[in-house]
């Protein structure tokens, strides 16, 4: 009886070291887990075959944002603030730019810091405040009326804090989630992540500030952002805002179905 009850502590032991050592070893490297940047040269040119321009702007001695502008062909009746996901740099995302300088939006997208030409150790806070200076630049062209706000997947919490903090005519979440630790949690329910996590992106909080009309785009197959992200997050809708469903759309495959297309075409 004793060797039994010796056994159950080693092996409750052995199991609850793997658990402790598990949650350590992600705390201490979540922003390696979370963020996946491509760094571009500064010296060198973007890979992007549209009409754009590249704008640097020195945030400080160690900060520096760097800013695509995609332009329209003819005179632009908008613009398009364009928050990207954790993965690549502005290189890999500029193909969604194009459904809206097709349509008349200039698209403003920013390099997270530490991604592609943007220099800087990414915070949280970091990323808010650099949304503003982009912001800010924007409205020297247009009015709030003409700007959309468009965040996907990790930019969809970047993308609701500023349209809860500045005005805009729509804002455009694709695959977003409730908050950060959410994401993960869906997966591995046993820890706390909002405990453990650097980076809680509440996009809820932010959602029931926005004024303007939201709408969210999301799969029913998405494998990283859970569907039920946007169920949650559509709780605390307000009148006139809409979430799309995609049957069978996954994490990056969206804009290969035509209700996609035409949910985003109705807003532009």
């Amino acid at each position: 009886m004793g060797n039994s009850k010796s056994k159950w502590r080693k092996i409750i032991g052995g199991i609850l070291l793997i658990y402790l050592l598990a949650g350590w070893i992600f705390y201490a490297n979540q922003e390696r887990l979370l963020f996946k940047p491509v760094v571009i040269p500064t010296e060198a040119a973007l890979k992007i075959n549209q009409p754009h321009q590249e704008i640097s702007i020195p945030i400080n001695t160690e900060d520096t944002l760097h800013l695509t502008r995609f332009t329209t062909l003819s005179p632009a009746k908008g613009a398009v603030l364009y928050f990207h996901g954790n993965r690549q740099n502005v290189e890999w995302y500029a193909r969604f730019a194009k459904i809206f300088t097709e349509s008349g939006y200039e698209v403003f997208m920013m390099d997270y810091p530490g991604y592609g030409k943007s220099r800087g150790e990414i915070t949280e806070s970091k990323m808010y405040e650099w949304s503003q200076v982009v912001y800010s630049i924007a409205r020297k062209s247009y009015t709030p009326s003409q700007l959309i706000i468009y965040g996907k997947s990790l930019g969809s919490g970047v993308a609701a804090q500023l349209a809860a903090k500045r005005d805009c005519r729509y804002l455009i979440a694709e695959t977003p989630y409730y908050d950060l630790p959410s994401v993960l949690s869906h997966y591995a329910p046993i820890y706390p992540f909002n405990l453990l996590m650097h980076f809680q992106f509440p996009t809820h909080t932010y959602l029931q500030q926005v004024t303007a009309p939201v709408l969210l785009l999301h799969g029913t197959a998405d494998g990283v952002v859970a569907y039920e992200n946007s169920i949650r997050l559509s709780n605390a809708f307000k009148k006139g805002d809409q979430l799309i469903t995609i049957e069978k759309g996954s994490h990056n495959d969206l804009y290969n179905f035509p209700i996609t297309i035409s949910a985003i075409k109705k807003v532009l």
